[in-house]
């Protein structure tokens, strides 16, 4: 209920005990008419200026209320207004926010992709570390076939060195040879009937009858010579060369010459053929 349901309420209260009262005063004395009357009068005028400062009031609380329900359109425009300001700052927020969800959505895709690109260079990175390791491993193993080859060259370059100062030693020697031969009336190719005096041994003997010994080109030994083979003093028997190295050569067991087993280590002695 409103302030001025209130009001109207309590005035027709109050008006309705007040006329109660004269009712029950008018119906109750008929004694004396004119005290009666003048006492009603009373009662009237003290009604009319009850009803007086009831309509008094009644204005009053009117006006208050004119007063409050200004104030409240008042409020009221302004919560609308404010309202309004709200629903447009809400509208304006949801834009955002849908601004905002648009943009989270393309970062979420960007970061997905940043992701894939990621794992495929990570994968990249794996491939290319397996490739760099086995790239250092075929560089060190190079290196140390370089340092090997090197440590190689050095080695055959002195060999090489070694033999070239054996050739001019042989050729200074052959040169010698040559002008003996000369002095003497023999050719190089000429065949001595006999192999110089030079002993040696067996360095291996093979079963098609064979024998290697230590005796070759270096000692003065060519195809055709022969050999006797001892062993501790003892006459074993007589080898004929057939293949004629530097350093050694190969001769075939004269079967006919024969006193025991070819054995390696037997001593070997030059013999005339």
């Amino acid at each position: 209920m409103t302030l001025l349901g209130k009001v109207f309420t309590g005035i027709i209260l109050v008006l309705s005990v007040i006329f109660f009262a004269i009712s029950v005063a008018v119906n109750s004395t008929h004694i004396n008419q004119k005290q009666e009357a003048e006492k009603q009068r009373g009662i009237a005028d003290t009604a009319t200026r009850e009803k007086e400062q009831l309509q008094r009031l009644l204005e009053s609380l009117k006006r208050e209320l004119s007063i409050e329900q200004m104030a409240r359109r008042t409020a009221l425009a302004a919560l609308q207004t404010q309202v309004s300001n709200l629903d447009k700052e809400l509208s304006e927020k949801e834009k955002i926010l849908r601004d905002l969800q648009t943009a989270h959505t393309q970062l979420t895709s960007a970061e997905r992709a940043t992701t894939e690109q990621l794992s495929a260079r990570t994968t990249e990175n794996e491939q290319l570390r397996n490739q760099i390791k086995t790239t250092r491993d075929n560089r060190d193993q190079l290196v140390q076939k370089l340092v090997a080859a090197k440590d190689e060259f050095n080695r055959l370059q002195g060999s090489y060195q070694s033999l070239q100062e054996r050739a001019v030693q042989l050729r200074l020697e052959n040169d010698l040879v040559s002008q003996k031969l000369q002095v003497l009336g023999l050719k190089p190719d000429t065949l001595i009937d006999a192999p110089p005096e030079v002993q040696g041994e067996v360095l291996d003997v093979a079963s098609n009858g064979l024998v290697v010994v230590s005796l070759g080109r270096d000692d003065g030994i060519r195809e055709g010579f022969t050999l006797d083979i001892h062993r501790s003093g003892q006459y074993v028997g007589r080898v004929k060369v057939k293949t004629v190295k530097d350093d050694k050569s190969v001769a075939e067991t004269l079967t006919g010459y024969q006193k025991g087993y070819i054995q390696t280590g037997d001593r070997v002695h030059s013999k005339l053929f």
